[in-house]
């Protein structure tokens, strides 16, 4: 039985990856604009840390919105919301991993998700581990971090600077706009990890 992290190749994911040494990591490329890059980050994560990693894709742009699908407005939500985002991530790692001898999927969620997104809460996380053990398999799904500040993790997974340097966080693009709450919670992150230290 092994662990099975979704690696973005962002910061949050890279940081449980160094934490934790999960058996195996997964990029998912569901149509979002910075696919590229976030695989490309990924496993460059997976490599520095000698963790397998392996890839899925499967287009779901079409019921997308938000920044990580176009720079339309997407009224009174987060400008990073898509709809059901965290549910299709498991749903899809859970479904490619129960196979692959997985009884765990890990996400990156961090303290202040929820805030943004209802799929960043422990409601909502208690509800899909739920839903996970009542099908074929019994997986579960964990967010090991959902406790800490992305600040915190980052000091307590002691990520390498090599391999920080890696991840990539904008939801515009491949190459980060530098102005979008991906690319500003970096700076912001490790900009206090900085003071932390």
């Amino acid at each position: 039985m092994s662990r099975l992290l979704l690696l973005s190749g962002g910061l949050d994911s890279a940081c449980i990856a160094a934490w934790l040494r999960p058996e195996l990591c997964l990029s998912i490329n569901y149509g979002q604009r910075p696919a590229t890059a976030e695989r490309r980050a990924a496993d460059a994560v997976a490599r520095q840390l000698r963790i397998p990693i392996a890839h899925v894709t499967v287009d779901a742009s079409a019921v997308g919105s938000g920044l990580l699908v176009s720079d339309q407005e997407t009224a009174g939500r987060p400008t990073e919301w898509w709809p059901y985002r965290n549910q299709l991530l498991i749903t899809l790692a859970a479904a490619w991993g129960i196979g692959r001898g997985t009884h765990e999927v890990m996400l990156g969620t961090v303290a202040g998700d929820g805030e943004r997104h209802a799929d960043g809460t422990p409601a909502f996380l208690e509800s899909m581990a739920a839903l996970l053990r009542v099908q074929e398999g019994r997986l579960t799904v964990s967010a090991p971090a959902q406790d800490l500040q992305t600040e915190e993790l980052l000091l307590r997974s002691q990520i390498d600077d090599a391999t920080l340097a890696w991840t990539h966080s904008c939801h515009r693009d491949n190459i980060p706009c530098g102005d979008c709450p991906g690319c500003r919670k970096r700076v912001a992150t490790l900009t206090a990890a900085e003071r932390l230290r």
